[in-house]
């Protein structure tokens, strides 16, 4: 008779899947609800700038960066291992993905940052 493990990173990694997309899928909507209907049209630079200068849409934006790239790669992390890789290979995946997730996620920040401050962007 077998052994019942349990993959408690896996398990997380599946909930939190879950969770990003929901999240993700709310933050869409908020986003597309600001831009199409309560900004007064023409969505112009001033107005995005405008509006990330405030804090909480500062926040609203990347923490939707961070959960869209958490999403994009965990999802990229499952289909890679779906195949069972050798360990040597899961650890190369492992370590590449979340080398590229970091940088896509400093490099969104140094995109918002500027315009989150007063004068910042022209």
């Amino acid at each position: 008779m077998g052994y019942l493990t349990r993959n408690v990173a896996s398990t997380l990694g599946w909930y939190l899947q879950r969770l990003s997309a929901i999240l993700i899928s709310i933050g869409l909507l908020t986003h597309f609800w600001v831009l199409h209907f309560v900004i007064v049209r023409p969505v112009t630079f001033e107005k995005v700038q405008d509006r990330l200068l405030t804090p909480g849409w500062l926040a609203f934006d990347l923490i939707l960066l961070v959960l869209v790239v958490y999403h994009a790669f965990n999802g990229l992390w499952n289909v890679l291992t779906d195949y069972n890789p050798s360990l040597k290979l899961r650890k190369f995946y492992g370590w590449s993905l979340t080398a590229i997730s970091l940088f896509l996620i400093y490099m969104g920040y140094v995109i918002i940052m500027p315009f989150a401050q007063a004068g910042g962007v022209h």
